[in-house]
């Protein structure tokens, strides 16, 4: 198989292509636009533009990594039959081993070859695209200077002869180089079994240091087979299972933590902000903060912050001190939204996204740290992969568990040559098991209708289906510590999102009452007769007398002292607490001064002095200008909108049938143009410019001169042909009113002025 002249007649191989492309009806076009997506983005002007691009090295490359492996090695193995009258679907049969007529079809749906199934050809650039050594072939005996008639071992027989006699160096040396890669280094003292190789023309030198096994020897040492087996479905080694129900309520339970996590950070940052990096990332000390209060690993907590940008709930709010990461006001409304419908919103955005967050902490090629958050962690590739590695997963049967490993060579038999790293696809499965798409490593019932295209709506659906009851009671112990025996309700977990702090989580909901959760309860406006009534009303026991003697105690001081405006006041019925408050040096900033014996002023606003009393131990209400207490609450910083991670929609059917339509309007325009220039006259050609001087001087008229001026510039003149003698052209100029000669060879055209003189 060795490359050799076009057969007579048969057209160029580029010819070939824009052929084959010009029958296509609009039906097939649009599949070929489906499949390339490069060859529409941008559109193409015309027809021939898109061929132009389809038989390009580089859309050639983008095709040839979208194939899966038994494609791409029939792909391979066109490259190496092709002898230029085209290859059968039989003789690739035979070479692989097995029937190869759906591979070689999509290439030639793909414009990958032309032709037919009885004699198919690469497009150029295929050659080029797959590289110098296909299917681990080296180059032909042809294209090597070698003397043929030097004995060269290119059959089965002669090599079984040759080797014979050969010692086991040789063969071993052989045997690594028969099925690729052909090339072997070596120093440049050569060892015996190369030196052996080469005095027997199996191996033939191409540089000091460098060997080569040639195509038709490697050929013959396979036994004229092209590759060890043709794998034609996807590995799919046995999994675990796991039963349907722990997969259900795993999934559940996995997801409603991601959910509680994103609503953290959303509650963390619209209270305290944290800034925006120059490079529009979040920074180190602001991620270990969220990680600390997740209790969670760096990665996992840069995971939550992307996922909260990827469902457009952050952005940046801007004030005198820089910009700052804020929820936007949307992010109110997903936190109202049920569980399941956040779920399948989360989901969804998740799958579509172009975000890498396991690429966060990581370092680029300059050395730089990637930072959560930052633009440079978008990918265009990120949604197709995980995409990818889901229906990876769903290939097993229904609550397998197969392993990373396993998940990566089926996705890299799908994208044979742009396999993801395993790092990728295990960062993934992560994502996906954090999301609750994977349950105890299996796929949900919920991932299968998202991956099959389902809308939030049926998700949710889906999703409510597995989720347990929810309960609207807690078993309070007299260690202060409580018991939700499964998913609490949602207006009981706002009552203990503000009165308790969360200690597990689980198939049971364990917290704990502290004086600083309860001191959260009263700050919200909560007072402890009603704090206490509604424990009571949720509670499966009588309440535990520490529980009560811990609200009322913290109720007692909860409040002492309160804040109003002057910019700031402080009063107090008890003299000496101000007396102690305007003695404490932690508060000297706020610049307190006594103004009565029971009331301070602040140079501080009413916010910051609350805050800064609250750090010392000290516990104030909030008091209007007319008296009455305010509830106590952090300022909720907003951002204006989003800054998305969201993926741009892929271009649908009626956009690609656009390109196609316009793509023949655009040819049809540049047919016309074509026909058009054709019935016109070559102006520029010489014999007819002498041609038209000899008749504008025979009929005196006149006739618009472009030459070639001293400078080398061409000049444009109205002129009337006086005489045409040789190579010289005497004409007067109209525009000087004097005559002028002028060489012919400076001539560049000569358009007549009206009708063309005959």
């Amino acid at each position: 198989m060795t490359t050799r002249p076009k057969a007579a007649g048969q057209p160029a191989d580029g010819d070939a292509l824009a052929a084959a492309l010009r029958g296509w009806d609009d039906a097939r076009l649009l599949n070929l636009l489906t499949d390339r997506p490069d060859l529409s983005s941008p559109a193409p002007s015309s027809v021939t533009a898109m061929i132009t691009r389809a038989g390009s090295r580089a859309s050639v490359s983008r095709a040839l990594a979208h194939l899966d492996a038994p494609t791409l090695t029939v792909a391979e193995a066109l490259v190496v039959a092709d002898e230029g009258a085209g290859v059968p679907a039989a003789r690739l049969a035979a070479l692989l081993g097995t029937d190869v007529t759906g591979y070689l079809q999509r290439l030639l749906d793909i414009a990958l070859a032309t032709g037919d199934l009885d004699g198919a050809r690469p497009v150029p650039a295929l050659a080029e695209a797959i590289g110098p050594h296909p299917l681990g072939l080296g180059p032909s005996l042809s294209d090597l200077p070698v003397n043929l008639a030097d004995g060269w071992p290119t059959t089965n027989r002669a090599l079984t002869a040759v080797l014979a006699k050969a010692p086991p160096g040789p063969v071993r040396m052989l045997e690594a180089l028969t099925w690729g890669p052909p090339l072997g280094t070596v120093t440049n003292d050569i060892p015996p079994a190369a030196r052996w190789l080469l005095d027997a023309h199996v191996l033939y030198r191409i540089a000091p240091t460098q060997l080569v096994l040639p195509r038709e020897v490697a050929l013959a040492a396979r036994g004229g087979r092209l590759v060890r087996e043709l794998r034609t479905e996807p590995p799919l080694p046995a999994a675990t299972s796991r039963p349907p129900a722990t997969v259900a309520a795993e999934t559940v339970r996995v997801a409603e933590e991601a959910m509680h996590a994103v609503g953290l950070v959303l509650d963390a940052w619209t209270k305290d902000p944290p800034a925006v990096l120059r490079s529009g990332g979040l920074g180190v000390r602001d991620l270990r903060q969220v990680a600390s209060a997740l209790e969670a690993s760096s990665a996992r907590a840069a995971f939550v912050v992307e996922l909260a940008g990827m469902l457009g709930l952050l952005g940046h709010f801007h004030d005198v001190d820089g910009s700052v990461w804020a929820p936007v006001a949307e992010a109110e409304d997903w936190r109202e939204e049920p569980m399941p419908t956040r779920w399948a919103r989360t989901v969804r955005a998740w799958l579509d996204s172009p975000r890498t967050p396991w690429l966060a902490g990581s370092r680029t090629d300059k050395g730089v740290l990637r930072a959560a958050l930052e633009p440079d962690l978008e990918r265009a590739w990120a949604s197709p992969l995980r995409r990818r590695v889901l229906e990876s997963v769903r290939a097993w049967p229904e609550h397998a568990v197969p392993d990373a490993a396993a998940v990566h060579a089926h996705v890299a038999w799908h994208t044979a040559r742009a396999a993801p790293p395993l790092s990728a696809v295990q960062a993934i499965l992560d994502e996906a098991a954090t999301l609750g798409l994977t349950g105890a490593g299996a796929l949900g019932e919920p991932s299968r209708l998202l991956l099959d295209g389902a809308g939030e709506k049926e998700l949710a659906t889906a999703f409510a289906r597995d989720l347990p009851p929810s309960v609207d009671e807690i078993f309070v112990q007299g260690d202060l510590s409580g018991i939700v025996p499964g998913r609490p309700s949602a207006a009981l977990a706002a009552l203990l999102a503000t009165s308790t702090d969360v200690e597990s989580r689980g198939a049971a909901l364990t917290v704990r009452f502290t004086a600083t959760s309860i001191r959260r309860a009263l700050d919200s406006g909560l007072t402890a007769q009603a704090l206490l009534d509604r424990l009571r009303e949720v509670s499966r026991t009588p309440l535990p007398q520490p529980l009560e003697y811990l609200i009322a105690d913290t109720a007692r001081t909860h409040g002492q002292v309160r804040v109003g405006s002057a910019r700031a006041f402080l009063r107090s019925d008890d003299a000496r607490a101000l007396t102690a408050v305007l003695a404490d040096a932690r508060l000297a900033h706020l610049g307190l001064r006594l103004i009565a014996p029971t009331v301070l002023a602040a140079q501080a606003s009413a916010h910051d002095v609350a805050d800064a009393l609250r750090a010392a131990g000290i516990a104030p209400l909030l008091e209007g200008a007319d008296g009455e207490l305010l509830v106590l609450s952090s300022r909720a910083v907003r951002a204006a909108r989003p800054v998305s991670g969201a993926a741009t929609p892929s271009p649908t059917a009626a956009p690609l049938a656009e390109v196609v339509a316009l793509m023949h309007a655009g040819e049809e325009r540049a047919r016309r143009l074509l026909t058009e220039r054709a019935a016109q006259p070559d102006l520029t050609d010489p014999g007819r410019s002498v041609d038209l001087l000899r008749a504008a001087a025979a009929h005196g008229t006149d006739v618009d001169l472009v030459m070639a001026g001293p400078s080398g510039r061409t000049e444009r003149r109205r002129v009337r042909p006086v005489s045409v003698d040789g190579g010289r052209v005497r004409v007067r100029d109209l525009s000087r009113d004097s005559e002028i000669t002028v060489a012919v060879h400076r001539i560049a055209a000569v358009r007549p002025v009206g009708p063309a003189p005959n």
